[in-house]
């Protein structure tokens, strides 16, 4: 069975919406925001959870550039034993240019580290083309493919490194005036020492006074090659306010 980490907002700081709902809006001016929640519990075994996530954008008619983060550090201590259960620390950023109303290229970067599901540290450089499917003031719909390097140390000590392809598809929608949802998946597919790898990330965003918005993310990732006894699917639930601006 997978991994689920469920933060809710129980400490929850939001100075905007989740990671994966910063504004497309071709204005030239940055959007984004930061959300941190967690959770505390104590008694027979005691446990910690903090969940953070980061996001900024500009764009323009020409081009936009997007930037974000996303942490996850989970503490749980049982008859006197302290184990991590969760310690993600995830940083990119992705550069789209449009060659004409439908087409765009795209380059991007990631860093990675996720001692808990076996990566120690994870880079990658890619680049591609994709296509608007869909394109309006209440929707978008993009799929995109490219080719990339990527380069991975495990927990076991082993390496992985080498070219890899990726397929992925991207869309918002704005579900009604006070309502947004976002949702993106990526696949990797890899062969030898990199096995496949998948990526999922969906945000919904509900305004409930002003600026103010009720947030739930989901992240999940899996990796097909990961050291002896961990899993190959962690999977990251938020609730919590936030700020949209």
């Amino acid at each position: 069975m997978p991994r689920l980490t469920l933060a809710l907002g129980t400490i929850a700081l939001t100075l905007a919406s989740q990671a994966t709902l910063a504004q497309d809006t071709p204005d030239g001016k940055w959007h984004g925001g930061l959300s941190v929640s967690g959770a505390l519990a104590s008694g027979n075994s005691s446990s910690r959870t903090l969940a953070a996530n980061a996001d900024a954008s500009v764009a323009t008619a020409e081009d936009k550039l997007s930037l974000y983060g996303i942490a996850n550090y989970g503490r749980n201590k049982n008859a006197g034993v302290d184990t991590t259960t969760a310690d993600l620390l995830r940083l990119g950023g992705r550069y789209d240019f449009n060659l004409g109303p439908q087409w765009f290229s795209f380059g991007g970067a990631e860093g990675e580290t996720n001692k808990a599901g076996g990566v120690r540290d994870r880079y990658s450089l890619n680049g591609g083309a994709g296509y608007h499917l869909v394109k309006d003031d209440a929707n978008s719909w993009d799929v995109f493919s490219g080719l990339g390097y990527t380069a991975t140390r495990l927990t076991d000590g082993s390496e992985a490194n080498g070219a890899q392809v990726l397929f992925g598809e991207e869309s918002s929608h704005k579900i009604s005036e006070t309502t947004t949802l976002k949702q993106r998946l990526v696949y990797y597919p890899g062969g030898g020492d990199l096995g496949n790898r998948a990526t999922f990330d969906a945000g919904l965003a509900t305004q409930i006074i002003a600026g103010w918005t009720l947030n739930a993310g989901l992240s999940s990732r899996y990796t097909g090659h990961v050291p002896a006894g961990t899993k190959k699917t962690d999977n990251l639930l938020t609730v919590g306010f936030g700020y949209k601006f």
